[in-house]
C-alpha cells in the first residue's frame, strides 16, 4: 500500500513539497481552502511533472479545502502562513485527523517547534521540516529537533527526507536554526557596511561576488524581498536579545516606504522587466610579460606571505622575499614597492615605522588592513601618502578582487600602483573606505563566527553547519571550513578591531582559536573556562 503524506497550505512551498513528495512515490493531500489557491497549486504540480515528463506524479496528488476527519497518513507537514495562531491551530487538527503514531511537521523558518508541540497529544511526534524554496531544486531540509521530540521521530524523518532525494541536516529548535541564523551577518554587516560609506551597493555587491558568493547581499535581499529578510532578522533578535542580530533602520526605513525588490520594481537596485544594472568587476588577466622596472619586495611570514610572493613572481622579474623585519637592512638592493603581509594576526604599524627609516621616499609600501590600523600607521610615518592598506582574507588565489583601502592620506599615485599591483597578478580591486574589517573582514568573519556559536550552543555539529551553508545558501565554502582556511587567530584579531570599534557584540566568540587545529570544534563544555 502506497504511504500517504498530507500537506497543509497549497502556496508556493506546499505545492513544492507536494510535488516532491509525489515524484519520491508518496500519495499527496494537499489540504488549502482556497479554491483559487487549490488550482494554482494543481496546475504547478502539472507543470512541473510534464517538464519531468511523468504525468504520473500529478495524478499521486489530490487537492482538497478541509482537513479531514480521519486520515491514514504516515506523516503530516504544515505549510501555512508564518503565524503561531494559525499553525497551533492547523497542528490541533492535524493531530486529532491523523493515527498517534504519524509524524506531525511543521516548515516554520522562524518559530518554536517546541510551543507547536506543546498544543498537540502526543507531542513527541512533533517536529520540524524546514524545506528550501523552491524545494524541487533546493537539496537541503533541516530536520528541526524540539525537546520533546522523539529519538524514534527523528530517525523516520531522516529516512523520509532522504526518499524524497534530499540532504537532511540535524539542527536544535533555536532561534533562525542553523541557515537563517547563520546567513544573517551576511545581510547585516552589509547593510551595517553601507550606512557607514565602506563602498557602494554594487560594490559590495561585486566584491562578496569576487569572494565566491552567487549573489551579493544586496541583489539576494532583492530577490528573497526586503520585507520577508527584514521579518526574519527581527524574529531572530526578538527570540534572542542578542544585540549582533538587531536590524539595520536603513531596511526598516526601505520596507516602510514600499521599497521591497524585485517584487515591487525597486529595492536596492531599480528592475526594468525585471533585471536590474549591476557592477560587473573588469578582472584583469595576469600580466603576459613579466615587469623589470618596478623592484617589489614582500614582507611577511607564513602561506599567505608565500602565496603572495609566488604570485608576483610569475608578473614582476624582481621580488625580494624577506621573512624577518631584522634581515631587512641587508637587502642588495632598494625596492619601489613594499608588501607587508605580517603574520595576518597582528598590528604591523611598529614593523612598517622602522622599516621606513630603510626605504627610499618613492616607495609604495602595501599593508595588510584587516589586521593593521592603517590611519594610526599612517600618522607615524615621514611619508604617510605612500602608504596603501590593502584586504585578502584568505588565499589570493582564491579570490577575483582585493579591496584597497582608499583613504584619506594616500596619494593617488601610491593607490595606483597598488591596484596595478594587484591587476599584475589577475585581481580587480575595489576601493573601500577605511573602516575595520573593511568589508569581506567583517561580514565572512562574522558568518564564521556565527557558526562557531552554534556549534558551541550545540544548535547543529560543525558538519551539518558547513553542508547546510553550502546547500541552502550556495556559499562557496562551509563557514567552518571557510574560517580554517582564514585561521582562526587572524579571524579573532578582525573581530576584535571591528568590537572595538563598533562593540562587545560582534566581539569572536572564545572557541574560535578551535580553528587553528585540526580537529572539529567541539561543544563549549569542554572548551577552557
Amino acid at each position: 500500500m502506497t504511504e500517504r503524506i498530507v500537506i497543509a497550505g497549497g502556496g508556493t512551498m506546499g505545492a513544492g513539497i507536494a510535488f516532491v513528495a509525489a515524484k519520491a512515490g508518496y500519495d499527496v493531500e494537499i489540504v488549502e481552502p482556497q479554491a483559487a489557491a487549490r488550482e494554482r497549486a494543481s496546475l504547478e504540480i502539472a507543470r512541473q511533472a510534464e517538464r519531468l515528463g511523468d504525468p504520473s506524479i500529478g495524478r499521486r496528488v489530490a487537492c482538497t479545502g478541509a482537513i479531514p476527519a480521519r486520515s491514514d497518513a504516515v506523516l503530516a507537514i504544515e505549510a501555512v502562513s508564518e503565524r503561531f495562531e494559525i499553525k497551533r491551530d492547523v497542528f490541533a487538527a492535524l493531530a486529532a485527523a491523523l493515527p498517534p503514531d504519524a509524524l506531525l511537521a511543521t516548515n516554520t523558518s522562524s518559530l518554536s517547534v517546541g510551543e507547536l508541540a506543546d498544543a498537540v497529544e502526543h507531542p513527541q511526534r512533533v517536529l520540524g521540516l524546514h524545506f528550501f524554496n523552491p524545494p524541487a531544486r533546493m537539496q537541503l531540509v533541516e530536520i528541526v529537533r524540539a525537546p520533546q521530540t522523539g529519538s524514534d521521530v527523528l530517525d523516520r524523518a531522516f529516512e523520509i527526507v532522504e526518499r524524497l532525494g534530499k540532504t537532511p541536516v540535524l539542527t536544535a529548535d533555536t532561534p533562525g536554526f542553523i541557515v537563517n541564523r547563520v546567513a544573517r551577518p551576511y545581510y547585516l554587516q552589509a547593510l551595517r557596511a553601507l550606512e557607514r560609506g565602506v563602498a557602494s551597493v554594487e560594490e559590495l555587491d561585486a566584491l562578496a561576488r569576487a569572494a565566491g558568493f552567487r549573489m551579493g547581499p544586496f541583489e539576494l535581499m532583492d530577490l528573497i524581498g526586503l520585507d520577508v529578510n527584514l521579518a526574519t532578522s527581527e524574529s531572530i533578535y526578538a527570540r534572542t536579545e542578542a544585540r549582533r542580530f538587531e536590524p539595520v533602520e536603513l531596511q526598516r526605513r526601505m520596507v516602510a516606504e514600499g521599497l521591497l525588490g524585485r517584487k515591487t520594481g525597486a529595492g536596492f537596485y531599480t528592475y526594468r522587466d525585471g533585471k536590474a544594472e549591476t557592477f560587473e568587476l573588469d578582472v584583469p588577466a595576469p600580466a603576459e610579460e613579466p615587469n623589470d622596472e618596478e623592484i617589489v619586495a614582500v614582507v611577511g611570514f607564513g602561506n599567505r606571505a608565500d602565496e603572495l610572493a609566488e604570485m608576483l613572481e610569475q608578473s614582476y622579474r624582481n621580488v625580494l622575499r624577506i621573512d624577518n623585519d631584522e634581515l631587512f637592512d641587508e637587502l642588495g638592493a632598494q625596492p619601489t614597492m613594499l608588501i607587508d603581509s605580517g603574520d595576518g594576526t597582528s598590528d604591523r604599524g611598529d614593523a612598517i615605522a622602522r622599516l621606513e627609516a630603510w626605504l627610499e621616499p618613492e616607495c609604495v609600501i602595501l599593508t595588510d588592513a584587516y589586521a593593521t590600523n592603517v590611519a594610526a600607521c599612517a600618522a607615524r610615518l615621514r611619508h604617510p601618502e605612500r602608504l596603501v592598506g590593502f584586504g585578502v582574507l584568505g588565499s589570493l588565489s582564491a579570490v577575483a578582487a582585493v579591496e584597497i583601502v582608499n583613504s584619506e592620506h594616500a596619494s593617488d599615485d601610491a593607490l595606483e600602483l597598488a591596484q596595478e599591483l594587484f591587476a599584475n597578478v589577475g585581481k580587480a580591486s575595489v576601493l573601500v573606505e577605511d573602516v575595520p574589517g573593511l568589508f569581506l573582514g567583517r561580514t565572512i568573519g562574522s558568518i564564521v563566527n556565527e557558526a562557531m556559536i552554534a556549534v558551541a550552543e550545540e544548535v547543529a555539529t560543525p558538519e551539518d553547519i558547513d553542508e547546510a551553508m553550502q546547500l541552502g545558501t550556495n556559499y562557496p565554502a562551509g563557514p567552518i571550513a571557510w574560517g580554517r582556511e582564514i585561521g582562526g587567530t587572524r579571524l579573532r584579531r578582525i573581530l576584535k578591531r571591528l568590537a572595538d570599534a563598533e562593540g562587545d557584540e560582534f566581539a569572536a566568540h572564545r572557541s574560535i582559536w578551535l580553528l587553528d587545529m585540526e580537529e572539529s570544534p567541539a561543544p563549549e563544555e569542554s572548551l577552557p573556562q
